[in-house]
């Protein structure tokens, strides 16, 4: 009431104090406004009753999010879990196929092994048939030619009983040569000459001092005298071949007409098989002259006396053996 008295009080003031016809027109804004305010209260009330319902349905749909985070945590944990479960598992198969492939590895091995030792045991059986085979082949053969066998042992005894017997005449021979040839040079013996059995053969060696003056090619009387009495030993044994051969020490040759040791020990040589020819009478088909130069020392060249033993002439005697050689080819 005291609001409406309020309100009322200003429009009879206000009446009494403005014309009619704005009067008029301040009661059709006021209707206005009333009806606006109206309008407004409708509004009003109907958005606080949207805001009701919003706020119910917020607080519904937070307790569906509520329900939904939950179950997505449940879910979440779960997929966790599956997921752990399936690494599990996965790590387990892994190990699985490992093993099973390590285990196929090692079959496969073992019989690869197998199958190799089969196949060696089959080649070891085969050569052993063919071994066999072959044994009794031989062995057929052996049969089959015995008797021939036997024959060719009593020849081939016969044979050796031969060779046997030839060697001796052989060694009888070279012992009684050099025991001529001893008794032929018996005066120079003491002068650089020895006499020895070697190989199945006589040397005859003279030193330097007993044929030679030193570097030269000329023999001296002395060894003249040597060389002599032994062609008449070896004219009274033709079947016996003789080979003169030349040696030096290491000292180089300084002679204008002699190049080195090797053409010293040559020209000596040749001169030794000359005075044998021409003044021993000696066969010279019998005769081979060659040089050693300093190749073949019989001492060491660093002492006067050393140097003086390979200053040599070696004179090697060797019966013909041509029917040792008959025996050996049949």
């Amino acid at each position: 009431m005291k609001k409406s008295l309020k309100f009322i009080i200003p429009v009879v003031i206000i009446s009494a104090c403005v014309p009619q016809r704005k009067l008029d027109d301040l009661q059709k804004l006021y209707d206005v406004c009333q009806q606006n305010k109206a309008l407004t209260t409708d509004s009003l009330l109907n958005a606080r009753n949207s805001l009701d319902n919003c706020n119910l349905s917020n607080i519904g749909l937070q307790a569906r999010m509520l329900g939904l985070q939950a179950d997505s945590l449940e879910c979440f944990t779960a997929l966790q879990r599956t997921q752990k479960l399936y690494e599990q598992s996965e790590q387990t198969s892994q190990k699985i196929i490992d093993n099973n492939r390590y285990e196929n590895e090692k079959l496969s091995a073992e019989l690869n092994a197998k199958n190799e030792a089969l196949k060696n045991k089959e080649k070891e059986l085969n050569e052993k048939e063919s071994s066999l085979m072959m044994s009794q082949n031989k062995n057929r053969e052996l049969s089959s030619s015995l008797a021939t066998t036997e024959a060719d042992l009593k020849i081939r005894e016969k044979r050796v009983k031969e060779l046997e017997a030839i060697l001796k005449a052989k060694y009888s021979a070279v012992n009684a040569l050099k025991a001529i040839v001893q008794k032929a040079l018996l005066g120079f013996q003491n002068q650089g000459l020895t006499v020895e059995t070697r190989n199945g053969k006589v040397y005859v060696s003279m030193e330097e001092k007993l044929m030679f003056k030193s570097g030269s090619i000329d023999v001296d009387s002395k060894g003249v005298q040597a060389l002599l009495e032994l062609a008449k030993a070896l004219n009274l044994n033709n079947d016996v071949s003789i080979l003169v051969e030349g040696h030096t020490d290491n000292v180089p040759m300084r002679s204008p007409s002699i190049k080195d040791n090797m053409d010293l020990s040559v020209l000596r040589a040749t001169s030794i098989s000359r005075i044998l020819i021409t003044q021993g009478s000696v066969d010279p088909k019998r005769i081979t002259s060659a040089g050693r130069g300093e190749n073949y020392p019989v001492a060491s060249n660093d002492t006067p006396e050393g140097r003086a033993k390979n200053r040599r002439t070696e004179i090697i005697l060797t019966p013909k053996l041509d029917e040792l050689f008959q025996i050996l080819g049949n």
